[in-house]
């Protein structure tokens, strides 16, 4: 406790000290004081506290990089940034010896970091990229540091500043700064080498001629440059930015429309200059911009791209949503003996080279905002569902689809779905319905529509998201309708059957807003339809198996096989063994079809693992199921392609498969029930 006490005491001993000394120097207000020599005093002033500080183990700023890392850095720093950030990046810098960013005593320094990116800050940023050449400026094509924290240095500050980082690996990067420093040296001088001229100057618009309003460093063009004779070093680059074409308006500005300018190389940022403010301007009349001290080397006859990117101001008017050129004005560089050439103004650098410029068009935030409708690949297939006939069958999904938002995020506020019944109305069929999204539910609003191009059993259903989904830019949401239906007794008959569908009808009705509503909307969706079961005989799509072959010194007989499962529902059902030709009028076993050229002459066998209680007739018992396989032989009267479908199975709940309730199944989809396609030659 005693210790405790004299600590705090010591720290406000020198708290009070600092506040005389403060007081003290700025007394004598009589006396004029130039801003630097106000700055010195401040300076001075805050050294003399961090010596008392240290004297009684204070600080004015954070630790050293132990107490930083692991940290991880996540947007560029430049001069004038500010923020907690900044502190850790001196922090950090000031843990190395070689990096520190400012003397002991002084703003910056170890103990007394700041939250501002001054001068210092980017002197120390600019040794650790010498310190970490290879890694930081070669891959971007620099040679020269800039001071600017970006994508490659803040890459490798990251890199370092993990949980197991040791002073071990920045020791070994500075020696090894060092040898490539002496390397570089002794090789080549930087690789510089020949009496260069600018040989290639080519403008070309970006991938994406279209930005809109808000946009960030979104690239407007592309500057190919290519030197010949030797190698050269780019430091100044003039561009500039003109509305309607060849000259500039007194109603289109440039600062009306941009907040900054940036270059890039390989992907990283190397320059930005600010665009929102006339003065920012070389020449306004011209929306000329300069970028200097690039420090940029093109090595001969190899061709370097720089990418001109901006940040789009928001609320344009209508006169800066138009169509903007991007010009090169004017370069400056050094060859190898350290000549400056200057390639003169913008018609200079364009008519004696490619004479392009570049176009880019700037939209109306939203104008390209589009939600795309379509299946899912996870949609279920055609199939039978098994309901209850007293009580409600839950959760039961019908179709699944997708929507994907184009060109901005948009946030989802009604949706609409269609629903289709075949043999009972919609209410009769369906208890609730809901959509479910990235795993929320929405319920239905109680909203059908059963008029206009809809009726009771093609009817309309809407869903109020009310803003809770937001579909991520180029993203997609899968969608899910799920069905809980009525009990079958009583409401409707076994094997009515139910479809969902967004049509463009539904799909044109949807409420959602990007940047502002969207009115563009794309695809449909139609899922497939569902028979209801609750008593009778299945036949699963997946437990379906077709195969084909031919017999005969020609191949003039096709043998074809179809194997199917059928599942009992709420009883035992007898199936004979009796295959037909559809056309035939008989009410039991199995019909098929033939596709094919000419007429050909068929006969069937079926088999079953179903147990035969009556010679010639398979039992499915309730709640079990059998394999059946139908065996039909194609004698073709003309040669060519041959396939065969199932299309009926006919059932009974009488042992001897004719008398009693009967029933026929018809396979859906029909193509999951049909084989391939088989040559056959004609006898």
């Amino acid at each position: 406790m005693t210790t405790l006490t004299k600590d705090i005491t010591a720290k406000f001993a020198v708290a009070a000290v600092a506040v005389a000394m403060i007081f003290a120097a700025f007394a004598p207000s009589a006396q004029a004081q130039t801003t630097e020599d106000l700055q010195q005093m401040i300076n001075d002033l805050l050294a003399q506290v961090a010596q008392l500080q240290a004297q009684t183990g204070g600080t004015t700023g954070g630790g050293s990089a132990s107490d930083v890392c692991p940290y991880t850095w996540t947007r560029d720093l430049t001069m004038g940034s500010e923020g907690a950030d900044v502190m850790k990046l001196q922090q950090f810098l000031n843990d190395t010896p070689d990096l520190r960013v400012a003397p002991a005593g002084s703003p910056g320094s170890a103990g007394m970091e700041t939250m501002y990116y001054g001068p210092a800050t980017a002197a120390a940023v600019s040794k650790m990229q010498v310190m970490f050449r290879a890694e930081v400026l070669t891959p971007g094509g620099l040679v020269d540091p800039t001071g600017y924290f970006g994508s490659m240095s803040r890459a490798k500050a990251n890199d370092l500043c993990v949980a197991d980082a040791t002073t071990e690996e920045v020791d070994e990067a500075e020696e090894g700064a060092e040898d490539e420093d002496e390397d570089m040296d002794e090789e080549d001088d930087f690789e510089l080498g020949g009496s260069a001229n600018l040989d290639t100057f080519e403008v070309d618009d970006a991938d994406d001629v279209e930005i809109e309003e808000g946009d960030s460093d979104v690239a407007v063009g592309e500057f190919t440059v290519e030197f010949e004779n030797g190698d050269a070093e780019i430091s100044r680059l003039d561009i500039a930015l003109l509305a309607d074409g060849d000259s500039n308006t007194s109603t289109v500005e440039p600062w009306e429309a941009f907040e900054s300018v940036s270059l890039w190389m390989d992907g990283d940022k190397i320059a930005e200059v600010n665009a929102d403010d006339e003065d920012d301007y070389l020449d306004e009349d011209d929306g000329t911009l300069r970028f200097s001290n690039l420090d940029l080397v093109g090595m001969e006859d190899e061709e370097m791209v720089i990418t001109v990117a901006v940040e789009v101001q928001n609320n344009l008017d209508s006169a800066e949503l138009t169509l903007w050129n991007v010009y090169a004005v004017s370069m400056r560089y050094f060859d190898a003996d350290g000549v400056a050439i200057t390639e003169g103004n913008r018609d200079e650098l364009q008519d004696d080279f490619s004479g392009d410029v570049a176009t880019f068009d700037v939209l109306e935030a939203g104008e390209n905002e589009e939600l795309n409708f379509s299946l899912s690949s996870s949609n279920p297939d055609a199939t039978d569902i098994v309901v209850d006939d007293t009580s409600r069958t839950n959760d039961v999904t019908i179709m699944e689809y997708t929507i994907e938002a184009e060109d901005n995020d948009i946030e989802l506020n009604t949706l609409y779905v269609n629903i289709v019944t075949t043999g009972a109305d919609y209410d009769d069929v369906v208890s609730d319905i809901e959509l479910v999204i990235d795993g929320q539910t929405f319920r239905d609003e109680a909203v059908l529509t059963t008029t206009g191009s809809y009726n009771n059993r093609d009817v309309r259903v809407e869903f109020d998201i009310d803003g809770d989904i937001t579909i991520d830019e180029d993203e997609e949401v899968e969608v899910s309708v799920v069905v809980d239906f009525k009990a079958q007794q009583s409401n409707y008959d076994n094997g009515d059957q139910i479809k969902a569908q967004v049509t463009s009808v539904e799909r044109d009705l949807t409420d959602a807003e990007g940047a502002d509503d969207v009115t563009d909307f794309s695809g449909t969706a139609t899922g497939e339809t569902h028979t209801l079961v609750a008593e009778g005989i299945v036949l699963p799509v997946d437990g379906v198996e077709t195969s084909t072959d031919t017999q005969g010194d020609n191949d003039q007989t096709g043998i074809f096989t179809i194997e199917f499962e059928v599942t009992a529902v709420e009883g035992d059902f007898y199936i004979t063994d009796d295959v037909f030709t559809t056309g035939d009028t008989a009410t039991t076993g199995v019909y098929y079809t033939v596709d094919g050229p000419g007429t050909a002459t068929t006969s069937g066998v079926l088999s079953s693992t179903g147990d035969e209680d009556t010679t010639d007739v398979f039992t499915v018992r309730e709640g079990e199921t059998e394999t059946f396989t139908l065996t039909v032989t194609v004698d073709a009267s003309a040669t060519g392609q041959h396939r065969v479908t199932l299309t009926e199975v006919n059932y009974t709940d009488e042992t001897d498969g004719v008398s009693g309730v009967g029933a026929s199944y018809t396979p859906t989809p029909a193509q999951d029930f049909r084989t391939a396609y088989k040559n056959i030659n004609a006898n």
